[in-house]
């Protein structure tokens, strides 16, 4: 229960921020969800304007300027566009979509199906 008040907590800061409505400034934290799973959707609401965060997380497969594929729990594929705005870390420190590599666990979120905004990674 304490986790899921926790997600609900970090759910209610990304609409306070309204970066998903472009309200400018750095796109909120990924937030944390408890379990094992591979792909999320969450509906969230930020100045009355529906959005839609989209989670995904797994291993590297492939890194090119434009995307990054993630092969995810159940053994599906996954390709996530990414762009020059994306905000990516790698074991807890600033890095570029350059910066990954294959093996690597990731996860990313994007927002309304766009490009993702934040790429947290971690080494082998």
């Amino acid at each position: 229960m304490r986790r899921l008040a926790a997600l609900l907590a970090s759910l209610s800061l990304l609409a306070s921020a309204g970066v998903a409505a472009g309200g400018g400034g750095a796109p909120p934290q990924i937030p944390r969800i408890p379990g094992t799973w591979s792909h999320a959707e969450i509906n969230v609401r930020v100045k009355k304007q529906p959005h839609t965060l989209i989670l995904d997380r797994g291993r590297v497969l492939q890194v090119t300027t434009s995307q990054i594929t993630l092969r995810e729990g159940a053994g599906g594929d996954t390709v996530i566009p990414v762009s020059a705005e994306t905000l990516v870390t790698v074991d807890g420190r600033r890095a570029s979509v350059t910066d990954l590599r294959r093996r690597m666990f990731a996860t990313t979120m994007r927002i309304d199906g766009g490009d993702a905004v934040r790429v947290r990674a971690t080494s082998f």
